[in-house]
């Protein structure tokens, strides 16, 4: 995987963004709107699945008409995520946080397009148990992807070093 990034890193791309101050930041809103829209449209059908949602309106009907605003959160999120990615290849390649979040966000992808799709879709509605199931893992692997991403922040890039917090 290292000759990838390390290409990814020195690509025209890579070049370009780790040049430019203003389009690394605008990489980044882009990035962090996608990731409002998508968590914000997941967390709400996630309150409904859990029983926390308005109850005149059926979580099937819902998530369909938040789903085009999901899908698009996730493509922001999809497309900024490589572009931002590309000024900094190497060092996200040595970050324990950065693999933590690449992991989470793939179980987060497959279950959201597998078995929480199959219960936001479900007419009838699924059993109150498994709605809530679903609705608590669902929303464990985007904070999960976003916690990941924000500690990369914090505690820099590895967990194998010492991070000092408070000094």
């Amino acid at each position: 995987m290292y000759p990838l990034f390390d290409w990814f890193g020195h690509s025209l791309l890579g070049r370009t963004m780790s040049n430019s101050s203003v389009l690394i930041a605008l990489g980044e809103i882009v990035h962090l709107i996608g990731m409002t829209v998508l968590i914000g449209t997941v967390l709400a059908v996630d309150l409904a699945l859990m029983g926390f949602g308005p109850r005149r309106y059926p979580v099937a009907r819902l998530a369909a008409d938040l789903r085009p605003w999901t899908l698009g959160g996730l493509a922001a999120m999809l497309f900024s995520g490589p572009v931002i990615l590309s000024s900094e290849a190497l060092r996200a390649y040595d970050s324990s946080f950065f693999w933590i979040k690449m992991a989470v966000l793939a179980g987060a992808l497959v279950f959201h397009f597998t078995a929480y799709r199959q219960v936001t879709m479900a007419e009838p509605p699924v059993s109150r148990s498994r709605a809530r199931l679903v609705g608590c893992v669902s929303l464990f692997l985007w904070f999960g992807v976003a916690l990941a991403a924000k500690l990369m922040g914090i505690f820099g890039d590895d967990l194998r070093q010492q991070a000092t917090l408070f000094y």
